[in-house]
């Protein structure tokens, strides 16, 4: 009876996981290839420079700017029947972007419902190295921020987890297992560059997951960066 309870609880945690990838099938310096989508003119290739398990990672190199960012991206498991999921990774940042530079590492977009824009739910930082949660539009202007005084760890292993949902306005952000309150956001968050959205954050219908590193000013040199055991799932991930 245990053991039947225990595969019928496997079966189930195996469906609820979208996707996965510890990155040890691919070839050291190549780029991850189907379903894995490259974008931004930075680096992004396979070394066994640092890993957090196995013997390899994805290594990402990024350049000053915007067209110099290095993402990999993934959109065939979605759009999602309930709009929502739950994300995994290990993250090594060897040196995260200075003061002044404010940085994407984890995103999802897609149009949002009923309106004729699109925008983009991300994590990030700025002020100091210190994590955010940010949210930008396509169509109407807005730059949207929620702050928190949890600076992103460097120069060693560290897991990150994260909860969008597109239905509820709703994102959170977890820190080695620790929850950042501070990055909670529920329809809106401090403040707005534009008023386009007029403070309001309305999420996407979620098509696609970015990981990788931007910096959106000139000046904060090149940062690298390793990502290992991705996980998009439709339950909370044990880690």
């Amino acid at each position: 009876m245990l053991l039947v309870l225990f595969t019928l609880l496997s079966c189930n945690k195996t469906k609820s996981v979208l996707y996965q990838d510890n990155f040890e099938t691919y070839l050291i310096g190549e780029t991850p290839g189907d379903p894995w989508k490259k974008t931004g003119n930075g680096i992004v290739v396979i070394d066994n420079a640092r890993s957090f398990s196995g013997t390899k990672s994805v290594h990402f190199i990024t350049g000053e700017g915007y067209k110099n960012r290095a993402f990999l991206g993934i959109d065939h498991v979605f759009p999602l029947k309930d709009n929502a999921y739950y994300g995994s990774l290990k993250m090594y940042v060897q040196n995260a972007s200075p003061d002044g530079i404010h940085w994407t590492m984890i995103q999802s977009s897609g149009k949002v419902k009923g309106e004729d824009y699109s925008s983009e739910i991300r994590y990030g930082g700025q002020h100091n190295k210190q994590l955010m949660a940010n949210y930008e539009t396509q169509g109407v202007k807005s730059d949207c921020w929620k702050h928190s005084n949890i600076k992103i760890p460097e120069d060693k292993w560290f897991v990150l987890q994260w909860y969008f949902n597109g239905n509820q306005d709703k994102m959170q952000l977890w820190l080695d297992g620790e929850s950042i309150a501070s990055l909670t956001v529920v329809g809106s968050g401090e403040g707005c560059v534009e008023n386009g959205t007029n403070g309001q954050w309305k999420f996407p219908v979620i098509e696609n997951v970015l990981l990788g590193w931007v910096d959106y000013q000139i000046g904060g040199g090149t940062p690298n960066i390793w990502i290992d055991d991705v996980i998009i799932s439709l339950d909370e991930i044990d880690n």
